[in-house]
C-alpha cells in the first residue's frame, strides 16, 4: 500500500457504514457497508465490502457483495469471493477465486479512426 494523497485504509476490526468517494485507492482489511467510489479498490483476505461499488481497478482477496462496476481491470485472487452484479472491462480469476451472480462485460469505448482527407486535383490544362 502506497502512502500517498487520496488513499485510505480500513484496518482489521474497523467497520464503516455510509458513502465513501475518493480520488485514490482504498485498501480494505475491515468491513465497509454502503456506496463506494474510488480509483482503485483493494480488498484484503480479511476484508468485506457490501454495497454499490464503482472503481477503475479492483483487486479482490476478500469478499465483495451487491454491485461491483470495474471500468478497467478486475482481479479475483484465489481467496476472493464476489457475489451480486458484476460489470467489468477486463477480468482475471485465479484458481480458487469465486464469482456468482449476474456478470456483464462493459463494452470498450474505442476512439474512431479518422481517415485523412483525400485531396483530389481537378486541373484542366
Amino acid at each position: 500500500m502506497e502512502d500517498k494523497e487520496g488513499n485510505v485504509m480500513v484496518g482489521k476490526g474497523v467497520t464503516i457504514n455510509g458513502s465513501i468517494k475518493l480520488s485514490g485507492a482504498i485498501y480494505i482489511f475491515g468491513e465497509v457497508n454502503g456506496e463506494l467510489e474510488a480509483q482503485e479498490l483493494h480488498v484484503g483476505e480479511s476484508g468485506k465490502v457490501t454495497g454499490e461499488i464503482k472503481t477503475d481497478i479492483a483487486d479482490i482477496r476478500g469478499e465483495v457483495n451487491n454491485t461491483l462496476e470495474v471500468t478497467k481491470t478486475l482481479v479475483i485472487r484465489d481467496t476472493g469471493k464476489v457475489t451480486g452484479t458484476v460489470r467489468y472491462e477486463s477480468i482475471e480469476i485465479e484458481n480458487g477465486g469465486f464469482i456468482d451472480g449476474q456478470i456483464e462485460k462493459i463494452a470498450v469505448k474505442k476512439t474512431p479512426i479518422v481517415s485523412p482527407a483525400v485531396l483530389t486535383s481537378n486541373e484542366n490544362s
